[in-house]
């Protein structure tokens, strides 16, 4: 039977598969690197930490503030302090001397609340690891201290909540800057619900500030107890989103095993790495399972972004003007603090170096460093409230 010339036929369908099959793999990769991009740029979490990696060409960043000078600080007295808040280390005021340079006055009008981390029976980090000479909460007061003098120098209002080397909870803390906003909010009438009702949160926030303890079975995380957010740190949260003249920094050293580790890293909290840490935490805290911790739906509405600009703020500055400090780790952070997570702040933990790194070390041990990390975090503040427009 003559069945023609079949051969040409197979061999153009066989060319036709051929191109439709690579056609179809190169739309599929195109689909696949285009989907891992979009996540990427989303901001997906890693586990439980979001990590912003920063550019390794250029230390200064972004938010480096070329212009500035630095100011020598000034010695200010230790502030006295009230059985429950601090009182400010200064009263800015305003100049009317044309001679006084710009640099003196930029941050009037401005409130910074510092938590030099740890102090008392907590030591924070350690070295040697197994017969410590050098304790974190020694430095973390230290630099906590010039850092107040430095912003005090440019006009700021400053609260410091540890002022010596004295236990304070971490939720005493928080209580302590919740009442402090809840003095400006009432200064600048913008509370906004009732003063009734700001008594009511007052005597709650005082109460745990006595109680000076963080365990949850005697009632030292207060209105900050649970997951999520409640009513009572709702409200809190509300009034704080009105006080955009106000930022949070808490100061720490960090410390690895690892002794490769240096340099300064940032830390903040976004409504994603609360959640995601949080969820972590229910299947693996037994606090979580107690039936006087609240379990309550995941919180939305912090100002993530804020946040996270402050970090890149406070981490270029510091490097820009100390390149030693430039971390091979990631360098700004989101994670779940509770020293961030608890109040409606801008705010930030800046882990200034590695305790356990000879080299970090010895740059702190430099008072002339330590001044230059204080007017570094100064230009991170200004810089912040400038790229915020924030008047």
């Amino acid at each position: 039977m003559n069945q023609g010339n079949p051969q040409p036929v197979k061999k153009s369908h066989f060319v036709r598969n051929i191109l439709i099959l690579l056609l179809c793999s190169a739309l599929a990769l195109s689909a696949l690197t285009a989907s891992l991009f979009f996540l990427d740029q989303k901001g997906k979490l890693e586990p439980y930490k979001y990590r912003s990696q920063h550019s390794t060409e250029d230390s200064k960043g972004k938010y480096y503030r070329i212009a500035s000078e630095p100011s020598t600080p000034t010695t200010s007295e230790e502030p006295t302090t009230s059985s429950m808040i601090p009182e400010q280390t200064s009263t800015p005021t305003e100049s009317t001397e044309t001679t006084e340079s710009e640099i003196e006055g930029e941050l009037s009008g401005y409130v910074i609340i510092l938590d030099a981390g740890h102090g008392g029976r907590d030591t924070g980090a350690v070295y040697p690891f197994s017969n410590p000479t050098y304790h974190e909460c020694d430095f973390n007061l230290h630099i906590a201290e010039q850092v107040a003098a430095e912003l005090s120098s440019r006009g700021a209002e400053v609260y410091m909540l540890r002022t010596d080397d004295s236990w304070i909870s971490l939720y005493a803390r928080i209580a302590m800057t919740h009442l402090i906003c809840l003095d400006i909010a009432e200064r600048e009438g913008k509370l906004p619900f009732s003063s009734e009702r700001a008594d009511e949160l007052r005597v709650m926030l005082e109460g745990t500030v006595a109680i000076n303890e963080d365990a949850v079975g005697l009632g030292g995380m207060g209105p900050m107890v649970g997951s999520g957010v409640g009513e009572d740190l709702e409200d809190l949260f509300e009034m704080e989103y009105q006080l955009d003249q106000v930022i949070f920094l808490s100061i720490h050293l960090n410390s690895s095993e690892r002794r490769t580790l240096h340099g300064t890293q940032l830390y903040y909290v976004t409504d994603e790495s609360v959640i995601e840490s949080e969820r972590n935490q229910m299947r693996t805290n037994s606090d979580f399972k107690r039936s006087d911790f609240p379990i309550r739906e995941e919180y939305y509405g912090r100002h993530n972004e804020d946040n996270e600009l402050l970090a890149h703020c406070m981490y270029d500055n510091i490097v820009g003007n100390l390149p030693e400090l430039q971390t091979n780790a990631n360098p700004v952070n989101a994670d779940n603090y509770a020293v961030l997570r608890e109040h409606g702040l801008t705010g930030v933990l800046i882990e200034v170096a590695y305790l356990s790194d000879d080299r970090d070390r010895s740059l702190l041990e430099e008072e002339e460093n330590v001044e230059q990390i204080s007017v570094s975090i100064g230009d991170g503040v200004v810089i912040y409230f400038h790229e915020k427009d924030i008047p």
